[in-house]
């Protein structure tokens, strides 16, 4: 069964529920990996994955019921982030970006949201950096610079991002909301790794902001004070944006994960033991110790997203707890931790054979640690987090 979204198009369809979705993305995982390569040379996502991404529903999980979306629960929605993954880490990357950006639609005033909305098959980016300036004028900013990391940013109808605006007490942290045709994006993601992500960097010069598409950068961590707009008594849509960011950035690294398991064990029936006598991998203890290894971490892994999906399902509709934001980030951290410790381990198994850019594992080798870099994934950074809160003290960063 498939429903109409209002705005889209009348020749595009989509499923009628995210389990729906979810079934579409399944079935895509290995066209997904087919074009995987093909995808890291365009340096964007694949235009056929683009169009069956979008006909599958994807980019409308995060958005409102009332505007064609799906309201997607933590599940549904880290399911499908995974498993796209599992065939694309690039691509699965971007459509993440692409949740939490378009979750923004239910936070905005309602003139806002309504004139976001009406965009058919909506698909808003963002950059977290603040490295653009905002000036005060009437009815809004005028802002300007350079952003940075616009994660898929060419396939993008809006971006959100935060700027630094200049205040009576020193800079102060807005976010913002700006269509894509009002910057200038340049060509600069040359990557080892994610490189079919299009994170590229935009410039924009006195583009004016209305105050309607501005919102507080510590309303959007804390989850509360939103304006008031028909969405207020709404609890999927009154939960901390940055806690909702970290459940959708660890489900790529848990798929990168899932999908070197799946290429590792199809190539090791073939698979010898280079200048031994093991002519079947499959037999050596080594390799027993090698694939037990990797599986307990990917197991691991799945424990720790299963932990993030349940904490966001316990506080739906309630009043988010500090504690909570950071344990949300802490886990992620560690989905990235064992995710990447399964990657290198059956990479590490496969042998010298396997860094040819036609295998797919280097691949998942590449991916899971560059992304594994990111700031608000990497776990250096938020185990020292959850430390700090286990120790008593305040956190050392407004993104929690």
């Amino acid at each position: 069964m498939t429903t109409l979204a209002p705005g889209a198009s009348t020749s595009r369809s989509y499923p009628a529920t995210a389990d729906e979705v979810l079934a579409r993305v399944n079935e895509l995982v290995p066209v997904l990996r087919d074009r995987a390569q093909a995808t890291e040379k365009l340096r964007r996502m694949h235009p056929d994955t683009l169009e069956d991404l979008t006909s599958a529903g994807v980019c409308k999980l995060t958005m409102p019921k009332d505007a064609g979306g799906y309201e997607a629960e933590p599940r549904v929605l880290t399911e499908v982030l995974a498993q796209i993954a599992r065939g694309c880490p690039s691509t699965s990357w971007i459509a993440a970006i692409i949740a939490s950006a378009n979750f923004w639609t239910g936070l905005l005033p309602d003139e806002a949201a309504e004139e976001i909305l009406a965009t058919p098959d909506l698909r808003m980016t963002s950059v977290f950096a603040p490295t653009t300036k905002a000036v005060a004028v009437d009815g809004g900013v005028l802002l300007s610079g350079q952003a940075q990391w616009n994660t898929g940013g060419v396939h993008s109808h809006w971006i959100s991002l935060n700027a630094m605006q200049e205040t009576e007490h020193g800079p102060f942290p807005i976010a913002v909301i700006i269509r894509a045709d009002e910057t200038t994006m340049h060509d600069t993601w040359h990557a080892s790794g994610m490189a079919g992500t299009a994170t590229n960097a935009f410039t924009v010069e006195n583009v004016f902001v209305p105050q309607r598409r501005i919102l507080s950068v510590l309303s959007l961590a804390e989850g509360t004070n939103f304006p008031q707009r028909k969405y207020s008594d709404h609890p999927y849509f009154n939960r901390p944006a940055v806690q909702f960011l970290s459940l959708v950035t660890a489900p790529p690294m848990l798929g990168m994960a899932r999908g070197a398991m799946d290429v590792f064990m199809e190539k090791l029936p073939s698979k010898s033991i280079t200048y031994t006598n093991y002519t079947k991998a499959a037999e050596a203890p080594l390799t027993h110790h090698q694939v037990a290894g990797a599986q307990f971490h990917l197991e691991t892994a799945e424990m720790y997203m299963r932990a993030m999906e349940d904490l966001l399902n316990s506080t739906h509709g309630k009043e988010v707890s500090l504690e909570s934001r950071i344990k949300t980030r802490a886990w992620c951290g560690q989905v990235a931790k064992h995710s990447r410790a399964c990657v290198n381990q059956l990479f590490e198994a496969s042998g010298a054979s396997q860094i040819q850019h036609s295998a797919h594992i280097q691949r998942y080798f590449r991916d899971v640690n560059s992304l594994g870099l990111h700031a608000l994934i990497q776990p250096t950074t938020s185990d020292e987090l959850y430390g700090r809160m286990l120790c008593g003290l305040e956190p050392n960063t407004f993104f929690v």
